[in-house]
């Protein structure tokens, strides 16, 4: 097996096992709530202090991988989501639980985008089906682990799922160092803030187009599981639920990545947006947690072929030698709109029921999409900077 081949597999299992190890408490935030009496303002803050100290983490910190921290990023990040993990265990009040879910965020924010960096930059060749199975990766391990952590709780209790999948993280933290990871090229740009890489016309267009597509997700992570609970789900259903959104991700992403090589990235997103939007106000209106399901698998699918166009348009507008940086920006992008969402998600549900969330979410989608459809000319597609240093 090649060199490149090697740190792709590396990084892809890693994904996982950090991946599954972040998601558990996603299945059993309705768990949370119920044990510690907890309200859907506190649930709201819980969920977006993660998304929060993701943000802030992969502002700052992504820059560091362009600079030659690479392996101490991932390696920090898988170390981070095992704290948080037995954090989230050992958690008897409000106070431990955001801080749980503060390294959680924090550890994410370490490690995938710096993991998504080496996708981009292995070789000029096969860049979108890189990208394809990094977003495969992830997404299969947000299946695994609310899927288990919901049909473990019952049985083990609580807390024994989440020391379960802080195994898993750090089983993620020995592939890492135990495999030969190149580094980042650098330039005279590398690790500048990411923040700056708004000034970048075309960056500006991928921010703008993962925002559309982070905001449903968002609102999904704050409220799906207490939405489908309300309309009589059980710990089980929901975990089905989940893995029924996420397998499209995990079948479909590799034909997202061949079939952006034949398209503008953009407009390939644009294209989802208009299925994903009008399916978002659908979810409101039914009143058993069964069409959910149904209706979220299609929508699944659109975002399972959008991702991988988006990560090739992120590539494609990355200045030379911060590719780790931009990746940071699109990653923080996506957790400030899920915390802006989540907690206006959990407040706005308890205020005015499900309906009205789904339906203004799906408005802000659209805005987003029309925003950057009015917006002259095209991404610009860049050569790869696929120069890595052993």
């Amino acid at each position: 097996m090649s060199t490149s081949r090697r740190v792709e597999v590396t990084l892809l299992a890693s994904s996982v096992a950090l991946s599954a190890s972040n998601s558990v408490v996603f299945a059993l935030m309705g768990n949370l709530q119920d044990t510690y009496g907890l309200s859907g303002r506190s649930v709201g803050i819980m969920v977006a202090t993660g998304f929060v100290t993701s943000l802030l983490v992969q502002l700052l910190a992504s820059p560091l991988a362009d600079r030659g921290w690479l392996r101490h990023m991932l390696v920090l990040g898988g170390l981070v989501s095992v704290a948080g993990d037995l954090l989230l265990a050992s958690g008897s009040n409000l106070a431990v639980l955001i801080g749980g879910r503060a390294l959680i965020g924090a550890a994410g924010g370490l490690f995938f985008p710096a993991a998504r960096a080496v996708m981009t930059s292995l070789s000029d060749v096969g860049r979108p089906a890189r990208l394809g199975r990094q977003a495969s990766a992830e997404l299969g391990g947000f299946v695994i682990g609310p899927v288990i952590g919901g049909a473990l709780v019952g049985p083990v209790g609580l807390r024994w799922p989440f020391v379960l999948f802080a195994v898993f993280a750090l089983i993620g933290v020995t592939l890492v160092v135990t495999q030969p990871l190149p580094e980042l090229l650098r330039t005279e740009h590398s690790g500048r803030p990411a923040i700056g890489l708004l000034r970048e016309r075309d960056v500006l267009t991928a921010v703008m187009l993962a925002a559309a597509l982070s905001l449903p997700t968002g609102m999904y992570e704050a409220l799906w599981d207490r939405f489908l609970t309300d309309l009589g789900a059980s710990d089980n259903v929901v975990g089905i639920s989940i893995a029924a959104y996420a397998v499209p991700y995990i079948t479909m992403s590799s034909l997202g990545a061949k079939l952006v090589d034949r398209w503008n990235p953009v407009r390939f997103v644009l294209g989802a947006l208009t299925l994903i939007a009008p399916l978002t106000v659908i979810y409101g209106t039914f009143h058993s947690p069964w069409p959910p399901m149904v209706f979220g698998v299609l929508e699944a699918c659109a975002q399972a072929l959008a991702y991988p166009a988006l990560q090739v348009a992120v590539a494609s507008a990355a200045p030379p030698g911060r590719t780790a940086a931009a990746q940071g920006l699109i990653g923080a992008t996506n957790m400030a709109v899920a915390a802006v969402v989540s907690f206006l998600a959990a407040w706005g549900y308890g205020r005015s029921g499900p309906r009205t969330v789904f339906t203004g979410c799906a408005i802000a989608v659209g805005v987003l999409a029309v925003l950057v459809a009015l917006r002259s000319g095209s991404l610009r597609v860049r050569r790869p900077q696929a120069v890595l240093q052993r």
